[in-house]
This record gives structure tokens, sequence and C-alpha cells, in this order.
């Protein structure tokens, strides 16, 4: 048996039961098994199933929104920082966040923070979008677009390979870049809004 390992560890672990087995496999001895550690390990960092479930959402609010938020504002040009929120978007627990939003309909602890996620994403989403929109309202519509396909692919397809993303995002990027165009924001000389051979986890 295994006696040290990180929350991190815990956590990610976490989102490998959930996207294999559904919020229903999210239990101690689950997370102990996979892990190979005792329940005491748990319980000396989490106390609870409800404490480690506190301590998880919070985890993926911020390694899965927060960081990424902050991550797609550091590109100059617009169209830049529009295609690298679709290439991080593309590297997201897509299994696990299903299984999350449906945890949400039964669960008000894991709903609001559903909630937070969902608004924190169109916010950002809609602040990089905004150069491609008229107003602030026609940028904040853009970001609940984005973030409504990237939910409905996310309930539909088990699992979300790259070419279901490409097929949904890569028109919609291409729908944003004409609107950004059109504004007379055409991606700067050089711009690198090509599919990235390889992506990389956002977390």
């Amino acid at each position: 048996m295994r006696r040290i390992v990180t929350r991190e560890e815990y956590f990610e672990s976490a989102m490998s039961i959930l996207g294999e087995q559904g919020p229903g496999g999210l239990k101690i001895s689950a997370l102990c098994r996979a892990l190979k550690v005792t329940s005491g390990s748990f319980y000396g960092y989490f106390g609870s199933l409800d404490g480690f479930t506190e301590d998880f959402l919070q985890y993926w609010e911020e390694t899965q929104t927060e960081r990424i938020a902050n991550i797609i504002t550091r590109p100059p040009e617009p169209a830049d920082r529009i295609h690298l929120a679709k290439e991080l978007a593309a590297t997201l627990p897509h299994a696990a966040e299903s299984a999350i939003r449906s945890w949400a309909s039964t669960n008000e602890k894991v709903a609001a923070v559903q909630r937070l996620v969902d608004a924190r994403r169109i916010e950002a989403l809609s602040d990089i979008l905004r150069p491609a929109a008229a107003d602030d309202e026609e940028a904040k519509s853009l970001g609940v677009m984005a973030t409504t396909l990237l939910v409905g692919l996310q309930q539909m397809r088990h699992p979300v390979t790259d070419a279901d993303f490409a097929t949904i995002f890569d028109e919609f990027e291409e729908f944003v870049l004409l609107k950004l165009a059109a504004r007379g924001e055409a991606p700067a000389k050089g711009s690198k809004t090509a599919t990235s051979p390889q992506r990389q986890r956002a977390c």
C-alpha cells in the first residue's frame, strides 16, 4: 500500500472516477483503492467525504476555469486569444465535467459551484470575444453560445474525441474570426491560429 499521496492526486483520481463511473462511483473506498492508500490518508487530508467534495470542487474551479481564464488573456492579438481559448477548452476533462453537471442536479452544493463555473467561463469568453462583437450584450451572447456548445458536446458525446470537438469549435472559431474581420480586427500577420499538432492538457 502506498502511504503518502498528495491532495492533487486525490483530485485527479476523482476526475478519473467521475469520468468513468459518474458521481455514484465517487466514494472514499474507491479513491483509496485507486491510489493504493488506507482510509486514514483520506481522513487526514479531508476529514469526511463532504470535506473532500468541497475541496475537490474548489480545485476544479481553480484549475479548469480560473487558471484558463487567466492564460487566455496573455496573447496580444484578439484572434490568438480566441484560438488559445479553443485549444485549452479541448483539453478539459469532458467526461468528468459531464458527470459533475449530472451530480449538480441532485446536490445543491455542487450545483452552486457549477453555476459559478458557468458564469466565470461566460465572463472570460465574453471578454476575449468583445473585439468581434458590436457591444457588450453581443459579446456576452457569444460567450453564452460558446459555453452552451461545450456543455452540449460534453453531454452528448462519451468520450469527447478531438474530432468531435473540432467539428463544433473549428466552425465556431471561423464564425468569430469572420466577425472579427468585419469589425476591422482581422488576425494580425503571422498570428498562429492554425490548430496545434498536439494539444496539451490544461491541467
